[in-house]
């Protein structure tokens, strides 16, 4: 039995089909002839604040790149590299494109990029689009999880590095992978943290005796209560994420982003985690986009 089309597919200009498996728009990039994903047009939201970071920080980059230690830029959910904005014919680069990008407009090209997924095919098409801009790229098939470790083996301790963690739920960002990058002193990380997720599924995580909730904060079932207002637990657990991520002798800006989708539907938080001020400084430098709003954690 044939499934029915997501309306912004009915409607889409290019005549592509949606596959909800993989999110991908079944017609390919005409540039490479690669696949795209698929995605809505607040997606560009993040990518704006991975590109100004990128460009405000170039001047710290370039002093690691004139010396031994140089920079590095991590994504452990890189996708394909490039997107197609739903109902759209626009296409529009992934983070680490946007990432890579303009650390080559700004003369401070990443010296490494490192990047992962768990879908094969994705993580070839976004080495070959990074490769083809002219990057030293190494890939990593595998999750998060399971790939965080081998990545984090070769980083210079010596090194600037900027991670962009970016995973469609909760279920793929298990707080193992903040702690294992945490290690590096350099380390700045701009975390997707699914609000929708936690919305939608808050109950069933609750009443399920292991859920996604136990692997993305870690204890968080003793110190906050399981009784009360759905919205009330959910910024407790999300506050105690960010009190774990503390833990760390690393500091979540104060300016957490809540992303928000065309309908006003509660999307994501992005979360920018540093252990250096001017590193800080910089995020609130750049952080605001008009149409999202700030939370005061």
């Amino acid at each position: 039995m044939a499934t029915s089309k997501p309306d912004f597919c009915k409607h889409c200009p290019v005549g592509g089909a949606f596959s909800d498996e993989d999110q991908t728009c079944s017609v390919a990039d005409p540039v490479d002839e690669l696949p795209l994903t698929c995605v809505g047009e607040w997606a560009e939201d993040k990518h704006s604040r991975v590109r100004k970071y990128v460009d405000i920080s170039n001047k710290v980059r370039r002093k690691f790149l004139s010396g031994k230690g140089g920079a590095t830029y991590v994504d452990l959910y890189c996708g394909p590299g490039r997107s197609r904005i739903r109902g759209t014919t626009r296409i529009v680069n992934g983070g680490a494109l946007v990432a890579a990008t303009k650390a080559l407009e700004t003369n401070t090209a990443f010296t490494e990029v490192h990047v992962a997924d768990v879908n094969r095919g994705f993580l070839g098409a976004c080495k070959s689009r990074l490769t083809r801009a002219g990057l030293n790229v190494s890939a990593y098939e595998g999750t998060a999880e399971g790939t965080v470790a081998r990545i984090a083996s070769v980083l210079s301790p010596k090194a600037l590095h900027f991670a962009f963690l970016d995973p469609y739920d909760l279920k793929s960002l298990p707080f193992s992978v903040i702690e294992r990058l945490a290690e590096l002193e350099r380390m700045d990380i701009l975390i997707h943290v699914s609000e929708q997720d936690l919305q939608r599924n808050l109950r069933r995580y609750i009443e399920c005796e292991r859920s996604p909730l136990d692997s993305f904060a870690p204890g968080w079932r003793s110190v906050v209560p399981e009784l009360g207002k759905d919205a009330t637990i959910r910024a407790k657990v999300f506050e105690y994420w960010l009190q774990r991520i503390r833990s760390l002798n690393m500091q979540p800006a104060q300016g957490v982003e809540e992303v928000t989708g065309t309908k006003n539907q509660h999307l994501y938080w992005l979360v920018f985690v540093a252990r250096h001020e001017l590193a800080l400084k910089f995020w609130e430098e750049i952080r605001h986009v008009d149409r999202q709003k700030g939370l005061g954690f």
